[in-house]
């Protein structure tokens, strides 16, 4: 389970996540991202391969890096064709169907909050809560690692999230479901102060703060490229 705050780079992660099981280890991927376009989530993707920005109007767009890019994506990329309509149980059908027939190992949910859109809070828990259970009952039994990225709660005191506030495991949509079925609980820490120098605006943060097989913490520090809209590991820096 990783949890990030809205526009902190959410989206950057996850594409990155998957690029990295896509390009680096040739494995095929089902993603359902509810909040945006297939064809737009599979040009970030040959973006990402290609470490080149081919989104943003404002830049020129390089048609020699993305032909040479796009087929390290190709057909592994198996994108859920859900745009602002989310219904669990053809989700779930379709994480079963590309398992059994694509040979897909890794599904990446984003934002498994769009699934409670409609709901009160009360609901929107309750649904969580059985989302998880299932989901994890359902990566145990068919053997794939399920990747769900959801939004935080605002902090009820104390720094935002969006000037540097320490992320907690009670701020995650659907915590407590969260904590009982997830492995892993990662959390992405960032100050976007306008003031501050833009360098440091794209440094993020990964923080470890649940894992329910060996009890480990742990902070890692990232830096967001402008210019590739790539994530760099700084090593040793925390």
């Amino acid at each position: 389970m990783l949890n990030i705050k809205v526009k902190m780079g959410k989206s950057e992660l996850v594409n990155a996540i998957a690029k990295h099981l896509i390009v680096d280890h040739d494995l095929p991927v089902f993603m359902v991202k509810p909040e945006e376009a297939v064809a737009k989530t599979y040009n970030l993707l040959v973006g990402k391969a290609a470490k080149k920005i081919f989104h943003d109007p404002n830049l020129p767009f390089d048609e020699e890096a993305y032909d040479l890019a796009e087929p390290l994506i190709g057909d592994k990329a198996i994108i859920s064709d859900i745009y602002q309509f989310v219904d669990w149980q053809s989700t779930k059908d379709d994480i079963i169907y590309a398992v059994k027939n694509h040979g897909v190992k890794d599904i990446i949910i984003d934002p498994i909050t769009c699934f409670t859109n409609m709901l009160s809070a009360s609901e929107a828990n309750e649904m969580l809560t059985g989302m998880a259970a299932e989901i994890s009952a359902m990566a145990k039994e068919h053997g794939f690692t399920a990747y769900i990225f959801c939004h935080l709660k605002a902090p009820t005191n104390g720094t935002p999230h969006e000037r540097g506030g320490k992320v907690l495991s009670p701020q995650f949509a659907g915590s407590r479901a969260m904590m009982r079925s997830c492995n892993l609980m990662i959390g992405m820490e960032g100050n976007k102060d306008p003031e501050l120098d833009p360098d440091e605006r794209n440094i993020r943060h990964l923080v470890l703060l649940e894992d329910r097989e060996f009890g480990q913490v742990g902070r890692y520090p990232l830096y967001w490229d402008r210019h590739t809209g790539d994530f760099q590991e700084m090593v040793g820096s925390l």
